[in-house]
């Protein structure tokens, strides 16, 4: 077996060989088919300052990859909700299921097991990994495997969303007008799902292969990023109130102020972006319009239904659309250069992905 391992410069991996043990009861040896490339990893692997820094999130000896699909190649004990061969996605953040926040349903907040696969441990740039069969979700048995793997990326933005939703219960989603600020992989994830649930969805975005796909995923209306001014939006915003702005950008960028000054008074503004620092939010704002605030990185369940049972349906049924998105496939040996396109818009790139 072998997986991709990096060094303290992006640009360049190692390889090497390794060997998984059988998998133990209630786990599973999945071979993996495809592994798309996350913006979280690309903020790291563009701030060359951060590379060598303490705490840097790009560090030397990871196998990063939590964006996974592939099929089931082994099965261990007690192991019978899955079949050898089966095509499956793969939740990546394990979880301990005794915890108070596991025996509360919110399995996303386990503070025992820490990380993502893929992050704290191996993740997808490799052939073959051994995971909870509790963390795997069959889809359909001719879905694309890149596409699979864009079940991560979705079930961000729909557990957003849904979070979201609770914080107004008696308002109807449908309807409603929201903004998304940004048009990366989760921004375009999240306009897709707002329109799915039907409401009228405005977008950011700054490449123009970004504002192609965000019109194709349901976008009413699209805005070019003025480097966080955004005035063109706002404008728009006073004229159209916004009932949900969602915050995908992260980073370094200011767009959590930007949510706060689109969103209409009483409105809500849901970050789903990961900062690489702190940033200002304007507490005045949020207080004088009486905003309400959610932030989520992860996935779970809500009510007796997962994320990831919404997004294998939402994928197999609009596969079409859907495929748009992965702009390059390239073989685990080409990760260096995966990383490349990924990391530069101007290949066209939207989602990349790997393929051991």
């Amino acid at each position: 077996m072998r997986r991709a391992v990096t060094t303290e410069d992006p640009a360049r991996w190692e390889f090497e060989e390794y060997e998984t043990d059988p998998p133990g009861p209630g786990e599973v040896l999945l071979r993996v088919r495809a592994s798309g490339i996350c913006g979280s990893d690309l903020h790291s692997y563009r701030d060359e300052s951060r590379w060598l820094a303490p705490g840097a999130g790009w560090r030397a000896g990871r196998t990063p990859g939590h964006e996974v699909a592939g099929e089931v190649a082994g099965l261990g004990e007690g192991v019978t909700a899955l079949t050898e061969g089966q095509r499956v996605a793969l939740q990546p953040r394990p979880f301990c299921g005794v915890c108070t926040e596991c025996r509360a349903g919110k399995t996303e907040l386990c503070q025992v097991t820490p990380g993502l696969i893929g992050e704290a441990m191996p993740g997808g740039c490799s052939e073959y990994l051994v995971v909870p069969a509790e963390n795997l979700f069959p889809v359909a048995d001719d879905l694309d495997f890149s596409i699979a793997a864009l079940a991560e990326p979705l079930a961000v933005a729909v557990h957003g969303y849904r979070v979201a939703a609770q914080l107004d219960a008696s308002r109807p989603t449908y309807g409603e007008r929201v903004v998304v600020l940004g048009a990366g992989p989760i921004g375009l994830m999240s306009v897709f799902y707002a329109a799915q649930s039907g409401a009228e969805v405005a977008v950011t975005y700054r490449y123009p292969q970004q504002r192609d796909a965000a019109l194709r995923l349901g976008a009413a209306h699209t805005f070019e990023a003025d480097g966080g001014d955004e005035a063109e939006l706002r404008a728009w915003a006073t004229e159209h109130p916004v009932d949900l702005v969602m915050e995908t950008v992260g980073g370094a960028a200011e767009t959590p102020a930007v949510a706060t000054h689109v969103v209409r008074r009483g409105g809500r503004v849901l970050l789903l972006g990961v900062p690489a620092r702190h940033v200002t939010f304007p507490a005045q704002v949020i207080l004088t319009k009486q905003l309400r605030l959610a932030a989520t990185v992860f996935y779970g369940y809500i009510g007796m239904q997962h994320d990831y049972a919404i997004t294998t349906r939402l994928l197999n049924e609009h596969r079409e659309v859907l495929d748009t998105l992965i702009t390059h496939r390239v073989p685990l040996d080409d990760v260096a250069q995966g990383y490349a396109f990924a990391a530069d818009k101007s290949s066209g790139a939207i989602k990349v992905s790997i393929q051991p």
